[in-house]
């Protein structure tokens, strides 16, 4: 994996790229100060991953969701969720705060490959920012079944009785719906459920 790293502060740039290589994630890292420095370095390093340090560059991340539809930008900063919105709806496909392990830092950017990395409380922002339909193809029709019964409080159990599917099954739907929530936490979960977002109509065609 190549990633391209975007901060005004070296030592984060170094940081990052230490953190990637040391875990075996990346295989090439290459810095930038900001998005005007990273411009170049699309076409000439052609990252897989943008980990970017400046969630304002909305003009950088509308750029890179229009000119390399392929490249996935992580935000990686320290700001209020209601800040990171707006990246989002410019098109970065994640959000990971400064405050994080290195550990868990690594995981989300092999995660973002796959899908969106959000914390589950900037979900329901961004599901309100948003409006359901733009929002539900990040979540399956079974999956927003699952959430539902989990607004209920249904364990594992009831929530399998409720959908007449296996308890296995169940848990790796809720396995799912952790990684792309981007939250381990049951409580989150339940949480993002009960806001709402989980009760909309099926999708055409969704996985049940």
């Amino acid at each position: 994996m190549r990633v391209l790293v975007v901060d005004h502060h070296p030592v984060t740039r170094d940081g990052v790229g230490l953190c990637l290589t040391s875990a075996g994630i990346a295989r090439s890292i290459e810095g930038a100060s900001d998005a005007d420095e990273a411009l170049p370095l699309l076409e000439e390093f052609r990252p897989d991953v943008v980990s970017l340090g400046q969630h304002r560059a909305l003009g950088f991340i509308r750029h890179v969701r229009d000119r390399h539809p392929g490249v996935r930008v992580l935000v990686l900063a320290h700001a209020p969720l209601a800040e990171i919105v707006p990246a989002i709806r410019a098109g970065a496909h994640g959000y990971v705060s400064k405050a994080t392990t290195g550990a868990a830092l690594a995981g989300a950017v092999t995660q973002v490959l796959h899908g969106p990395v959000v914390p589950a409380e900037l979900a329901a922002l961004i599901a309100g920012e948003f409006g359901q339909s733009e929002y539900r193809p990040w979540l399956t029709a079974r999956e927003r079944d699952v959430l539902s019964c989990l607004a209920k409080a249904y364990d594992n159990q009831e929530i399998a009785a409720e959908l007449g599917i296996a308890v296995r099954t169940v848990n790796r739907h809720l396995e799912t719906i952790r990684d792309k929530l981007g939250t381990r936490r049951r409580s989150h979960l339940m949480r993002f459920a009960r806001t709402g977002h989980a009760s909309w109509p099926p999708l055409a065609g969704s996985a049940r």
